[in-house]
């Protein structure tokens, strides 16, 4: 089991995180422009599919990753992930940690996707960096049930346009939290250990009635 990603705030925002790129296209130079639309986009596309996405959580994969996965710096923030690990993994290793890491988070969303529609979103003021390819772009989320948690996204600008490769829920870093998740498991079962298991967790189909 990778126990880092058990969470359901952490998971939830772990998806804004791969959900946040898409509309880089609609507000290249406008990095909160890229985070409006994309989460209104998502929404849409979720409350559209529903029937689809009860019958058969695999659905909500698909549309995820249709929607996010050309549009989302995944070797910058699998990097950052594995930390010192990367410079020890093999290319291949990279590779295939960042394509498992992908999967995992797609197919965790699926189970919480509901969660996602009941989000309301404050846009605060985006916080420009000395270097004009980086911003952060802050908001604060309302969830039923729950106080208001400022969530900030991490954003560069690439030759793709406004891309996510971090997120900061109430100032701790998805990306420093998996770091530490990771670092644990690769002590215990070494890389190719940590890696057949993070690809053993991501490929399990899911079904209807899955709570996992």
């Amino acid at each position: 089991m990778i126990e880092f990603v058990r969470s359901r705030w952490m998971l939830l925002f772990t998806a804004l995180l791969f959900a946040a790129a898409h509309a880089a296209t609609d507000g290249a130079g406008d990095p909160q422009a890229v985070i409006r639309a994309t989460i209104e986009d998502l929404r849409a596309a979720v409350l559209r599919d529903k029937s689809a996405i009860d019958s058969d959580p695999n659905h909500a994969v698909e549309l995820v990753d249709q929607i996010v996965s050309p549009h989302v710096d995944t070797v910058r923030s699998g990097r950052l992930i594995l930390g010192k690990h990367w410079r020890e993994a093999t290319p291949d290793q990279q590779r295939q940690f960042i394509d498992d890491f992908k999967r995992l988070l797609l197919r965790t969303y699926a189970i919480n996707v509901s969660d996602y529609t009941d989000v309301s979103i404050t846009y605060l003021q985006t916080s420009r960096d000395t270097d004009p390819s980086l911003a952060v772009v802050r908001t604060r989320v309302s969830v039923p049930g729950k106080n208001p948690l400022n969530i900030d996204y991490r954003m560069i600008q690439t030759e793709g346009g406004w891309k996510v490769y971090d997120v900061l829920a109430g100032g701790v870093s998805i990306v420093a939290t998996f770091r530490s998740g990771v670092d644990t498991e690769i002590q215990q079962y070494g890389m190719e250990g940590f890696i057949t298991r993070l690809s053993e967790k991501g490929s399990k189909p899911l079904t209807a009635s899955h709570t996992d």
